[in-house]
């Protein structure tokens, strides 16, 4: 196991894909054919002298019928950088088909109500007047009214009973009442952590973008403003995160059960 991983850190995406191809049985030619890919192109990625654009990946990925193994292998093993468009949240809400959010302490921005962001924003002592903070409440509020009218993401949610049951009661009517509306579309999941359970290891809020070309972007929440996750090695550790807080979170039925209850 060491020696294999010694072995990933030190090959290259091209050595990667020629082992891939031989092992295959397939020479440059009936690559290219697979692929619909000029062999010359292939062997100037087999050789580094190119890096490869994803969509062409995921052709040669298809053509050796490897079932995405390829294109994991090639974010592995290259450091390509995201584009500056994908450094924007709000943008990649804009193109995923599915986002996961992962909340250790609050309700996700995205689902909030009115009073409860009213309740985040001064809680977090925001320097605004009171009319930009009604404005940015009315921004975020809205936000995924607005999703829903473009691209209608599919939108899984986890986070702590806790986040409902800490504020006041007006305030945990209002919200419990919004994500039992939200919970009544098959688009959105929503789960809550019970009580005496913590989500080790999530120390913020953590996003995960499915873009729909198959890419996928991770961003952290904080305090001071979001963090995009640039290494994709670390991508399979934020992956185990996410299905760690599902495993320890509520299904959706007993979570709707829950907020019923909150109300």
């Amino acid at each position: 196991m060491k020696e294999h991983k010694e072995h990933m850190q030190e090959q290259t995406f091209g050595d990667y894909l020629r082992e891939e191809r031989e092992s295959a049985g397939l020479t440059l030619r009936s690559l290219s054919k697979a692929s619909g890919l000029a062999p010359s192109t292939l062997s100037r990625w087999e050789n580094n002298h190119v890096d490869p654009a994803r969509a062409d990946v995921v052709k040669v990925d298809q053509g050796l019928r490897a079932n995405g193994r390829v294109v994991s292998n090639w974010e592995l093993l290259t450091s390509v950088r995201f584009p500056p468009w994908m450094r924007n949240v709000s943008r990649l809400e804009e193109v995923a088909h599915l986002i996961e959010l992962i909340s250790p302490l609050l309700v996700p921005g995205l689902l909030q109500s009115p009073l409860y962001a009213h309740e985040v924003f001064r809680e977090g002592l925001h320097q605004g007047t009171p009319e930009e903070i009604g404005k940015l409440i009315a921004l975020r509020t809205s936000r995924l009214e607005r999703l829903r009218s473009s691209n209608n993401p599919l939108v899984t949610a986890v986070f702590p009973v806790t986040a409902l049951t800490c504020v006041p009661d007006a305030v945990r009517s209002e919200q419990a009442t919004r994500l039992l509306e939200l919970s009544e579309s098959d688009r959105i999941s929503i789960h809550l952590v019970p009580e005496g359970t913590v989500l080790m290891g999530v120390v913020s809020h953590l996003l995960m973008f499915h873009l729909r070309d198959g890419g996928r972007a991770a961003v952290a929440d904080h305090v001071d403003g979001a963090t995009l996750y640039e290494d994709r090695k670390s991508y399979v550790r934020l992956e185990g995160l996410v299905k760690s807080a599902l495993g320890s979170a509520l299904p959706a039925k007993q979570s709707r059960k829950t907020l019923e209850e909150l109300l």
